[in-house]
């Protein structure tokens, strides 16, 4: 069993190992045009999923006093929107001890256009979904332990896990946290807040954002996202999403 002192969080930084692990690079916008940036000083350090003209779901580890939240690119560094802003409000139960209630909602200043295929917000789950159901993440993180930041978006492929499974690894996993992966890819820090993803009936629906997983990014074990429909009422007091 993997003990509770090798979990990483997935946020780059000095000692991060960032970047989807065994993905590789996303060639269209239209693969997951939801996906934002976070950064400061021009440094990516974090991911979002566009959820409504106005709003990015992110993790709460990830918040900054500011962040600059970029979209509609493939490449980190050239940005098409870039946003900035001061609103990035935590889950009020946010652990940081434990990692639970790991939500972040930042507020942009001013709503994205509607009309460019580039950004398009993601639906937020509204329900579970089974064990095996397979899911998309994205992110700009290192492809192993102490690599460089690829300049492009990167797209990796995992099956979800349900909790007791999870728990067979991780004793610590709670409501909020949603498995997945352990099967060769994963995610890793810098792709921290990012989208996991599954495609229910041709529509993409949001099921969590990156939060953590062991320590070296191991691909060999799952990660955890924080589960939205968890707290789907919380998200939904806090942007524009549609009932």
């Amino acid at each position: 069993m993997i003990a509770a002192f090798a979990i990483l969080l997935f946020v780059a930084g000095a000692n991060a190992d960032n970047r989807i692990v065994n993905g590789e690079e996303v060639t269209s916008t239209s693969v997951a045009p939801w996906q934002a940036s976070l950064q400061q000083g021009g440094s990516h350090f974090c991911g979002g999923s566009l959820i409504d003209a106005t709003h990015v779901m992110s993790a709460c580890h990830c918040r900054k006093s500011f962040v600059n939240v970029v979209l509609g690119t493939l490449q980190y560094k050239n940005p098409k929107y870039e946003l900035y802003s001061t609103d990035f409000k935590c889950h009020p139960s946010y652990n940081s001890r434990t990692i639970d209630y790991d939500y972040g909602i930042i507020t942009l200043p001013e709503a994205l256009p509607s009309n460019d295929a580039d950004v398009s917000p993601i639906t937020v789950a509204n329900k579970e979904y089974s064990e095996g159901t397979n899911a998309q993440i994205t992110g700009w993180g290192r492809l192993t332990g102490g690599g460089v930041i690829p300049d492009t978006l990167q797209v990796a492929y995992v099956n979800l896990i349900d909790r007791s499974t999870c728990q067979d690894t991780w004793t610590i996993v709670t409501e909020r946290m949603q498995c997945a992966g352990g099967q060769g890819e994963g995610a890793c820090n810098g792709d921290s807040g990012g989208p996991l993803a599954v495609k229910d009936n041709g529509v993409w629906v949001l099921v969590g954002n990156t939060s953590w997983g062991a320590s070296g990014c191991s691909t060999g074990v799952p990660s955890a996202w924080s589960k939205n429909f968890a707290v789907y009422s919380w998200i939904q007091a806090n942007s524009n999403i549609s009932v």
